[in-house]
């Protein structure tokens, strides 16, 4: 029987505590272990409850969501934070301190009709499970989900033998390079501030 994850919602409001908790817990892989009210309980109760995720809202009183996340960083605690907040907005300049400073990934508070709280625990529990689960590796706060690729279990398709001086040539034979893009998904932007100031 596989374990479940650990979560903690770190939230000021009762009622939102209890619906995260509610919905989560008809999760067959999620354990709400516990919540607190604001970041400075919810650093009290990391050591006892013993979390695999966090699920923090922004605007708390004493410790909001962002000093939460920097009393993270300075223990350097690599446990994953969801950012589920009202001023969690694509682009706002909360959101992108929240992400430079190791939250995984946010989502925005629904407004209140059913269709935006269906689509908002579907996508909750889609990024507690991908973030959460012990099957991934969690290093410097980068989490790496390693696939396991079996020649013979993929019928009629040999995977081509590529040798790191191959990728060289290629890269020698292109005349210049303008730009170099690299995609994100989940907990990409953690990943992007642990490779980004190996670059010239």
């Amino acid at each position: 029987m596989n374990e479940k994850i650990r979560v903690m919602i770190i939230d000021d409001s009762a009622l939102m505590r209890n619906l995260i908790a509610t919905t989560l817990s008809n999760n067959d892989s999620i354990n709400v272990v516990g919540s607190a009210i604001n970041g400075k309980f919810g650093l009290k109760k990391m050591n006892i409850l013993k979390p695999d995720l966090i699920i923090l809202d922004l605007e708390m009183p004493e410790m909001n969501g962002i000093e939460f996340l920097k009393e993270r960083q300075k223990l350097d605690l690599k446990i994953p934070v969801i950012i589920l907040s009202a001023h969690a907005q694509k682009g706002a300049q909360i959101t992108l301190e929240a992400l430079s400073l190791g939250a995984s990934d946010f989502i925005l508070k629904p407004a209140g009709s059913t269709d935006e709280i269906n689509k908002t625990k579907e996508r909750l529990i889609e990024l507690i499970i991908a973030l959460g689960k012990p099957s991934s590796y969690k290093h410097n706060d980068v989490l790496i989900n390693i696939p396991t690729v079996i020649k013979n279990e993929i019928p009629k398709f040999e995977i081509p033998e590529i040798k790191p001086k191959d990728y060289l040539q290629k890269i020698k034979s292109i005349p210049e390079i303008n730009i170099i893009a690299i995609g994100i998904s989940t907990g990409g932007p953690n990943a992007l501030r642990n490779i980004l100031p190996f670059f010239p």
